[in-house]
């Protein structure tokens, strides 16, 4: 009996291992760097049989996050090693006892990075520089995405540095500088939730204003990206995943949309984590969407 017991064990495991390899291939490698005299950190993720220069996507934590939880709420290694591109995932920066409560200094928001300046686009690009050291990099296929204060730092990437980036997909987070002009050339697909209580949909402090700031409206925000695009009017429609599509007309290739989610809370729409299960009962993917999205747009380099 106890022999039995044994093999069946056995055989159970050996079943299991192709399983368990395979679920530690999905997960990224930590890389350390010095940045302005700082340590910094940040994971990446390379497709198994990778070959040849490979896009990336870059995906930001929220405010009082770290890349280890957003590697596994939003699912993006999926989307990822289905359609052969790299994803890294930076972490920003926490005080000394609270190590993994991390920020961006996205402009006003958010906590200890934008009260100490610290420079997070420097980071941002010394990061592109390392990675491509590690693997190679399509440089004209670099895009950024985030939640919340991640989606605010996106942004700002947009604004700062558009030549390294093709395409931002911020979810459930506004522009927190107070212009953009320089993201004429990066395409924009917005997603919010219209009951965000965090960065709600019109603004303000939110019902949970963990922030402690008055967060720009989605409209306002979209309205400076048009503007920044030279586009205008907008037109709309019902998805058959639940979202609602806005997009703008604009003379360039870089597009300016916004996906709205009905009953949308502050949460990554379609990610993994037992919130977002609670908050989110719909169809929609936002990894799916912003991969569907960037993959459209490059850079001239």
């Amino acid at each position: 009996m106890r022999t039995t017991l044994i093999k069946t064990l056995l055989s159970s495991l050996l079943l299991l291992a192709p399983l368990l390899a395979g679920a530690a291939g999905n997960e990224g490698r930590l890389f350390e760097m010095q940045v302005n005299g700082a340590s910094r950190s940040y994971k990446l993720y390379v497709p198994s049989n990778a070959q040849g220069p490979l896009p990336l996507m870059i995906v930001m934590h929220g405010g009082l996050g770290n890349a280890d939880d957003t590697e596994r709420t939003t699912g993006m290694n999926r989307i990822a090693a289905s359609n052969q591109f790299m994803v890294a995932y930076p972490n920003g920066t926490g005080a000394r006892l609270m190590k993994k409560r991390r920020t961006w200094n996205a402009g006003k928001c958010c906590g200890q990075a934008a009260e100490q300046n610290v420079d997070d686009v420097q980071f941002i690009r010394s990061m592109l520089g390392d990675i491509a050291s590690h693997h190679p990099l399509d440089r004209s296929r670099v895009y950024a995405t985030g939640i919340s204060n991640g989606a605010m730092m996106a942004y700002r990437l947009a604004c700062e540095i558009p030549q390294d980036i093709a395409a931002i997909i911020p979810v459930s987070g506004t522009l927190a500088l107070n212009s953009c002009a320089g993201a004429k050339s990066v395409a924009v697909l917005h997603i919010h939730g219209a009951k965000d209580s965090n960065v709600p949909y019109a603004g303000g402090m939110g019902e949970n204003a963990i922030a402690g700031v008055a967060h720009r409206s989605v409209p306002e925000t979209l309205q400076i990206m048009a503007k920044a695009h030279n586009c205008a009017g907008s037109s709309e429609q019902a998805l058959p995943d639940g979202s609602e599509l806005t997009s703008w007309s604009c003379p360039s290739q870089a597009a300016v949309q916004l996906r709205l989610i009905p009953n949308g809370e502050h949460v990554w729409p379609g990610g993994d984590s037992r919130r977002n299960r609670k908050l989110f009962a719909g169809n929609f993917s936002a990894s799916q969407a912003a991969w569907d999205f960037a993959k459209q747009f490059q850079k001239n380099r």
